[in-house]
């Protein structure tokens, strides 16, 4: 490493022992700790949230302030995810699909610790991406076209349904079903209203926050309360008993799956790189990656550690990966991205490749605060777990209407409509009824995320290549991965069938 790396990188870990700025970043840290904790409440709402702040501080304490909650929302959110099924934000809906069941079979610390670990290594994984790889980003950019995000997208929606699903059918079904409810509201490409009924708050379609609280945690408090039992059968998740034994385990699933944890990382950071993709779309691909390689995939969705360290990894991984075209050509990598840009204007650092010319020190500042923050910000979040934790021994009869009230507020926040309410309640009847009937509400999650990314970067395509745009190289091989995800399973099938009856018939003869 030459000088003229060595000598930005100094003078960003200066920047950042100034006590001004470390003081910044904790106050970052318990925000973002706390509105990640809140249902409906994550990353582009915290950013937001935090804007007007930034017009009175000092470009280094601007940025501590805002990279610090933007790190630690990730943690903050994965408390209520793994312990009561009620994601803090959108994207901890995946590591929700094991770490639950988890704190149901009393192993709530053990799977935070294994979250928590896994976002310090994927927010490291994700920042020596971002100090390693400016260079070499632009053709990495160019070479994802409209043809091969929408590819890459669709490729998502299935991945996450299949594999979350019962069957391959439903999988797909929940993919669809995500998909249309995408349609309702304006068309991303026409502006035309769709499927609104004449109902103004349909305008915008539906509420993310709404939904995603309705199918998660509104739905797994009408499951909790129809069963009348605690959610953890242990006391207190894994916390009361031996707690520091769980952690410890905890930390150690990271290194005892380490391909799992590198894996995550790698496909948080690519995930980041790539405009609009973000960390929903890695978690999810990350997790499909897992779930294939391992050798009990059958685990995943009833308590599978792997799957809690492959998305947090992912998670994690990808804000480092996402600042990479933020800070050198000012594409946002995500919606809280695209907030942060307003953040480099406010505090007189525009994006762009003067920024990586004129100010090498500040980007590598960036670096620091980031990886200092999701340490600081997984080591307090565990910190503050087992008092989350009691909650998960409350009786369903006052946990369950608490938190759906708190996750109606959560949905009001988001919209600032009264009309969330009901998406959510409604949702949540609804999700309660796919759930039983073995549908994958994260492929409908997904699908309704991605719906309008899908739909955009389809007519661009087809309007630039007209129907060739499906027979460029990088979409044939993402198409192809697509045909091996939904002809997997069957073959999979075929394959245990016969091998099961050669078995029997060596074992007869």
């Amino acid at each position: 490493m030459t000088t003229d790396v060595l000598g930005p990188m100094a003078d960003g870990l200066g920047l950042l022992a100034d006590p001004w700025a470390l003081g910044w970043l904790f106050a970052g840290l318990a925000v973002g700790l706390i509105m990640g904790v809140l249902p409906g409440l994550g990353g582009t709402a915290t950013m937001a949230l935090l804007l007007p702040f930034c017009y009175s501080l000092e470009p280094s304490s601007a940025l501590a302030l805002t990279l610090g909650a933007f790190s630690a929302v990730s943690m903050g959110g994965s408390i209520p995810a793994i312990l009561m099924n009620a994601p803090g934000t959108g994207e901890q809906a995946v590591t929700a699909l094991d770490g639950y069941p988890m704190t149901q079979q009393g192993m709530g610390a053990r799977a935070l610790a294994a979250a928590a670990g896994a976002g310090v290594l994927g927010t490291l994984f994700g920042v020596l991406a971002l100090t390693a790889l400016i260079p070499f980003v632009r053709p990495i950019l160019l070479a994802f076209g409209s043809a091969e995000i929408f590819a890459l997208s669709l490729l998502g929606v299935l991945a996450i349904g299949v594999l979350t699903s019962d069957s391959v059918t439903r999988g797909i079904l929940s993919g669809v079903i995500g998909l249309m409810l995408s349609t309702i509201g304006n068309d991303p490409v026409t502006g035309t209203l769709r499927f609104t009924g004449g109902s103004l708050y349909l305008y915008d379609g539906l509420s993310i926050g709404a939904l995603t609280l309705g199918l998660f945690a509104i739905a797994e408090m009408i499951r909790v309360y129809t069963l009348g039992k605690p959610i953890s059968a242990n006391l207190d998740a894994g916390f009361k008993a031996k707690p520091f034994d769980g952690m410890f385990t905890g930390l150690r699933d990271n290194f005892t799956h380490i391909r799992t944890t590198l894996s995550g990382g790698l496909i948080g950071t690519f995930s980041g790189l790539i405009p609009g993709l973000g960390g929903t779309v890695a978690m999810f691909l990350s997790y499909g990656s897992a779930k294939r390689r391992s050798k009990h995939p059958e685990q995943f969705g009833h308590g599978a550690v792997e799957g809690i360290i492959a998305a947090e990894s992912a998670n994690n991984a990808k804000e480092g990966g996402g600042l990479v075209p933020t800070l050198a050509f000012g594409i946002p990598g995500g919606s809280s991205m695209a907030i942060f840009i307003g953040v480099l204007y406010i505090v007189g650092l525009p994006p762009g490749p003067g920024l990586m010319a004129d100010n090498l020190p500040v980007v590598y500042y960036m670096a620091w605060a980031l990886a200092l923050s999701g340490i600081l910000g997984s080591a307090i979040g565990l910190g503050i777990a087992p008092q989350v934790a009691r909650l998960a021994r409350l009786s369903p009869g006052l946990l369950a209407p608490g938190l759906i009230a708190f996750s109606l507020a959560g949905a009001v926040i988001d919209t600032r409509v009264t009309f969330a309410i009901y998406v959510a309640i409604i949702s949540g009847f609804v999700g309660f009824w796919l759930n039983t009937l073995g549908y994958s509400i994260a492929g409908i999650t997904l699908g309704y995320l991605l719906g309008p990314v899908v739909e955009r970067q389809m007519f661009i395509s087809i309007n630039a290549y007209g129907t060739d745009f499906l027979t460029r190289p990088l979409t044939l091989a993402i198409f192809s991965l697509i045909l091996y995800l939904l002809a997997a399973p069957y073959l999979s099938r075929r394959l245990k069938r016969r091998f099961a009856k050669d078995v029997q018939e060596e074992t007869g003869s």
